[in-house]
């Protein structure tokens, strides 16, 4: 993990020995080494510039050091948009790390400014940043008169939303829970929307196109799983959702105003899917290793949803990129915990909001813990999308039932999430009428013992208590030791009036 901050006067040394690494000098437009004082003039120019905003990154949980440094961002903002510089060290370079260092860059860049795009120079033989930019959704602009160099652009503009989707896009995945009967996956739509889902997910895979029917060691399920005793293929002959089934389900969630789409497992699954007109792709955990399949599926133009529970930052980084080259940027990336059922304590949601800011990309939670605490935390750190497996009646059995919700449980989730959302509100620090009427419950100076005219005010005398009727208790300092300009009785809200 990475964890990005501005950078601060003490990393004066470290961006001196970066910008002065070989590598980096020679894909610069100044190509000659820099001399010291040069380069602290500079820094200090960049530190205290308000156009310049200047982010250095880190591996998360390591100190501030030379050996955790990972590498330097650098915007130049303009008055609609910013110029980006970035490099990494040399023991960062490719291992996966320029990919999190810009996103959380970019999160950071539309936090501190209102740019509404980003424009990149890179010198015209550097191909290892041009495939970068370009992986990470940059376009390439002709540059005039410049032969040398090459323009690339990004626009925070017109970056792809779910705009019209709820705060907290709430999926139900059907899965294999249907019996093998349709009028029981017909039913579980129905039942999904009654629960208050938003969409209705299933599957689309065979066992001959997600598997191969094999009893040899690799096919037998071991691994301490729901589903050890079996082969891969007899589970997804048991599991799968009929083909012929789609279009029934489609219509029925049409007719119910709930989104239908499907997870593919491979590409016939996605040419399929498009004969619906599914309005997005969910790529499973266990497929986000299958960058061909995720490119497939992202060339359809669109949102893509992806979830993680195998994946490590690199593979994680690989599906991203597999979007963005084919110019995919609607992407949503799940935490999930790849256990049937998950155990709570391997949920991690922290990881949320740092998938959030690594990669510059919607996110959410693929839960499969039982119960709902786990999807309403993750709400509550910032997850866009929640899914969880539903199903009519446990009493239906099947490969997922164990770990599916049924209505009335997904309903309390649903309502427990929309109550998250209210609650979340938004950044202020304004007071409610309410809050104004409550004040007069909070302290203020009174006399706790009666005061002659004349006489001196001490800590003896007054006191803060309440109501707030009085002077407020951060004038004591000040009033002790002046006089009381009249008799004071018990319990006398102080004022100024009564005081010399």
């Amino acid at each position: 993990m990475l964890e990005l901050s501005r950078a601060i006067i003490e990393d004066c040394e470290r961006v001196y020995r970066l910008s002065n690494d070989p590598a980096v000098r020679s894909v610069s437009f100044q190509s000659g080494q820099i001399d010291w004082n040069t380069h602290q003039r500079w820094f200090r120019r960049q530190l205290e510039d308000p156009a310049t905003l200047f982010y250095l990154g880190f591996e998360a949980g390591k100190s501030r050091s030379d050996d955790s440094f990972v590498g330097q961002v650098r915007f130049v903002v303009h008055a609609e948009f910013a110029e980006i510089s970035i490099s990494l060290t040399e023991s960062h370079r490719g291992k996966g790390w320029g990919r999190p260092l810009i996103g959380q860059a970019l999160s950071a860049l539309r936090r501190d400014s209102v740019v509404t795009g980003i424009l990149a120079q890179v010198k015209f033989d550097n191909e290892a940043s041009i495939r970068f930019f370009e992986s990470c959704g940059f376009a390439r602009l002709p540059t005039p008169g410049e032969p040398s160099r090459l323009t690339f652009f990004y626009s925070l503009a017109t970056e792809t939303t779910m705009e019209k989707l709820p705060a907290t896009f709430i999926i139900a995945e059907l899965s294999a829970n249907h019996g093998h009967r349709l009028e029981t996956a017909l039913e579980t739509v129905r039942a999904a929307k009654r629960a208050g889902a938003d969409a209705i997910k299933i599957q689309t895979y065979t066992a001959d196109t997600i598997t191969l029917d094999s009893d040899s060691e690799p096919f037998q399920i071991r691994h301490g799983t729901i589903w050890d005793g079996t082969t891969l293929h007899k589970l997804y002959e048991d599991a799968y959702t009929p083909w012929e089934w789609h279009e029934a389900l489609r219509d029925e969630a049409k007719r119910l105003d709930l989104v239908f789409f499907s997870t593919p497992f491979d590409k016939t699954a996605v040419d399929f899917l498009e004969t619906l007109k599914v309005p997005m792709y969910k790529i499973a955990s266990f497929e986000i290793n299958d960058t061909p399949l995720i490119e497939y599926a992202a060339s359809k133009g669109k949102p893509m949803i992806i979830s993680t529970g195998i994946a490590d930052l690199a593979m994680i980084e690989s599906a991203v990129a597999a979007c963005r080259k084919v110019g995919n940027n609607d992407i949503t990336l799940l935490k999930c915990t790849s256990s049937y059922p998950a155990p709570v304590e391997d949920a991690n949601l922290r990881t949320i909001p740092n998938l959030r800011d690594t990669f510059g990309v919607k996110v959410g939670l693929s839960d499969h813990t039982v119960g709902s605490s786990v999807a309403l935390a993750a709400v509550a750190l910032g997850a866009q999308v929640i899914e969880k497996h539903f199903i009519v009646d446990r009493s239906v059995g099947g490969p997922d039932s164990s770990f599916s919700m049924e209505p009335a449980e997904f309903q309390s989730m649903v309502e427990g999430i929309r109550t998250v959302e209210k609650a979340l509100g938004r950044v202020t620090y304004e007071v409610t009428p309410a809050v104004v009427s409550s004040r007069k419950f909070s302290r203020s100076l009174f006399v706790c013992k009666p005061i002659a005219k004349g006489a001196p005010f001490t800590e003896e005398n007054v006191r803060s208590v309440r109501p707030n009727a009085g002077l407020e208790p951060k004038n004591l300092s000040v009033i002790l030791g002046r006089r009381a300009r009249r008799d004071l009785p018990y319990a006398t809200p102080l004022t100024w009036d009564v005081i010399e």
